[in-house]
């Protein structure tokens, strides 16, 4: 028992100072194919295209990317391991690098979505959901068609009983996404068909968006505004032959219109 809680204390520490970095061509297989060109996994990949374009292709960002396939690779290795304080010890490992790349990423980074959802995914699997819901949204908020993150939003609510939020989430993700066929199908399992077109929601803010603006009139509806405080209109000598009224003779005027004679 002393030996396994020995073994363990190590294991926790070197996992904290060492990356699962990628070391052969079955991990890689494993990983997403934008992998091969990050940092410190070329020299695995053997990958001739430079850095600079895939930079230039997916933003500033990449040149973190290692990071984020580390911790996948981190990931796949923890579900080798039979021991679960072992395995979400590599878990909580994982998500250290995650949030390396994260700290070091605008919101216009393309696979920022992506990222958030693989967090999501680790932090669901150990326990910590609320920070895993926390994650799907800004996912979403980032890119309202990213089906993935709906997905597993909702899949979440349906495990804990929340069906009524579940299919509310896959609605908002079916109106932002002209391809939810996944997330249609999630729908109809719960009893429900979307009443519209997938896309609509997304369809709908775009032409809103679109419009052209209508300035603010000026004039104001207001029958209390008299006019106070602004310049009188210069006096107009009276037409020749006019009956108008002598000088001392207050016109009769509407208190409540600026514009009435």
């Amino acid at each position: 028992m002393q030996k396994t809680l020995i073994f363990a204390i190590a294991f926790f520490y070197s996992s904290a100072s060492m990356a699962d970095a990628v070391k052969s061509q079955s991990e890689l297989a494993l990983l997403p194919a934008y992998c091969s060109g990050t940092q410190q996994v070329r020299s695995v990949s053997k990958d001739p295209k430079p850095i600079e374009d895939y930079i230039a292709i997916y933003g500033q960002p990449y040149y973190h990317l290692h990071h984020y396939c580390w911790a996948l690779n981190a990931e796949n290795n923890a579900w080798r391991i039979r021991d679960k304080f072992l395995r979400e010890s590599k878990l909580s490992y994982a998500l250290g690098d995650i949030q390396y790349v994260l700290d070091r990423s605008g919101s216009d980074f393309a696979l920022l979505p992506e990222i958030l959802n693989s967090q999501a995914r680790i932090l669901f699997t150990l326990h910590r959901a609320p920070e895993a819901v926390v994650a799907l949204n800004r996912a979403i908020s980032l890119k309202p068609d990213y089906s993935p993150a709906y997905e597993r939003l909702s899949d979440y609510y349906v495990s804990v009983g929340n069906k009524a939020q579940a299919i509310a989430t896959l609605e908002r993700g079916i109106g932002n996404t002209e391809n939810a066929t996944r997330l249609v199908k999630r729908l109809e399992k719960l009893g429900k068909t979307y009443q519209g077109v997938p896309g609509d929601l997304r369809a709908a803010k775009k032409s809103d968006e679109e419009a052209p603006k209508i300035p603010p009139s000026t004039e104001s509806n207001d029958p209390h505004d008299s006019g106070e405080g602004q310049p009188p209109a210069p006096e107009q000598p009276p037409a020749e032959g006019s009956t108008s009224a002598p000088a001392d003779t207050p016109p009769k005027t509407n208190p409540y219109c600026r514009f009435c004679p």
